[in-house]
């Protein structure tokens, strides 16, 4: 196996792509696939010492049952830093052997309701459960007032129980009780350097998302020792975001729209956008990325490998396609992802991985 091949292990095996490659017949997704690690499922990898990448949901906005929303994590010797709070994002972080509790950092790329849907519940469930320093949270304009509207206003009668909890706490026989206040630090940020420390770098840039409302979006890079991740949150393909992933390790990025002609059903097998490189925000609708543009970005930033996420429920189970199918139509077969991977690889020359639940790649 050569050094570059060696850069990144996955420790689960993803049992449905190597199904959907079959079925797919896809060269493209079948190299890719073989360039995955299979230990045993029961592996957890050493969180402790190293750069990791979690994928704690790899799905679209809407529900679908075998994957959460988009998000991710972010391990650098033992830090936990998480990006969005989507549907599953707990489940996820257990599935990959991580205990939410353990995270340090949360990091909001916009406030959208599938990126801050489990947000509530995360922070309710870690104050029971007797998480004792704060959780350091960032996130674009309004993730100050998210925040406080979920803990204090939406779970005031959850936040006035767990205060009354800890008032009538046993004095003895347990060496821990939850804190009195809620366990967070909220602010809100823009483009720049938004955490360093000695072991780890967090940047931001602003990224094309919507432009109504004057929704704010970022995506992030993390630098450390061992490399560089890049996440795009939600976005159209930006000369922003290019700058932000040059020379970058892995580069996970959205790719929720498919390539004009790929679907002929749903409000996204209308769009013909195909050739956009710069920020597109006249154009609130585009503020998605395709396979094809995505590959031309990867390309121009010159990033070592891409993990594609936010992926649509076309092979999820049938309700789950019913329940999305005003935006993504009919499932078109399993063959849509073998498409997926080849439309990126026609334009950017590196590896490329459709995004699992409770996936897990190492850096170095």
């Amino acid at each position: 196996m050569s050094k570059k091949d060696k850069e990144f292990s996955k420790f689960k095996i993803n049992r449905r792509g190597v199904l959907k490659a079959i079925v797919a017949g896809s060269a493209a997704v079948t190299s890719t696939v073989n360039t995955v690690a299979k230990p045993s499922s029961q592996v957890t990898p050493d969180y402790g010492k190293g750069m990791y990448a979690v994928i704690t949901g790899s799905g679209s906005a809407l529900p679908d049952p075998q994957r959460g929303n988009a998000s991710q994590a972010i391990v650098v010797d033992g830090t936990i830093l998480q990006f969005d709070c989507g549907r599953r994002t707990m489940d996820n972080l257990m599935q990959a052997g991580i205990n939410p509790l353990h995270v340090d950092y949360i990091f909001f790329t916009h406030l959208h309701f599938d990126h801050i849907a489990t947000y509530d519940y995360y922070v309710i469930t870690s104050w029971i459960a007797g998480r004792q320093k704060p959780y350091k949270v960032f996130g674009p304009e309004g993730t100050s007032s998210m925040s406080d509207g979920a803990i204090n206003h939406m779970h005031r009668m959850d936040s006035d129980f767990v205060k009354e909890l800890v008032k009538t706490w046993p004095k003895e026989g347990t060496s821990t009780r939850p804190v009195p206040e809620a366990p967070v630090v909220v602010k809100d940020v823009g483009p720049g350097t938004i955490v360093e420390t000695e072991d780890f770098k967090v940047t931001a840039v602003n990224t094309p998302h919507v432009k109504l409302f004057q929704l704010k979006s970022l995506g992030y890079r993390v630098d450390s020792k061992y490399g560089s991740v890049v996440i795009s949150g939600d976005t159209a393909p930006s000369s922003a975001l290019v700058k932000l992933a040059e020379g970058a390790d892995l580069l996970i990025h959205e790719c929720v729209v498919p390539d004009f002609g790929m679907t002929h059903t749903g409000k996204f097998s209308l769009r013909r956008g195909m050739q956009r490189l710069e920020d597109d925000t006249d154009k609130p609708r585009t503020g998605h990325t395709s396979p094809s543009e995505l590959g031309r970005l990867a390309q121009k930033a010159g990033v070592k490998k891409v993990v594609a996420t936010h992926l649509p429920p076309y092979t999820s189970v049938q309700a789950a396609v019913d329940f999305s199918s005003l935006y993504y139509g009919e499932s078109p077969g399993p063959q849509i992802w073998g498409e997926f991977v080849s439309a990126i690889k026609k334009h950017y020359d590196g590896p490329v991985i459709l995004a699992e639940d409770a996936m897990v790649l190492k850096l170095g």
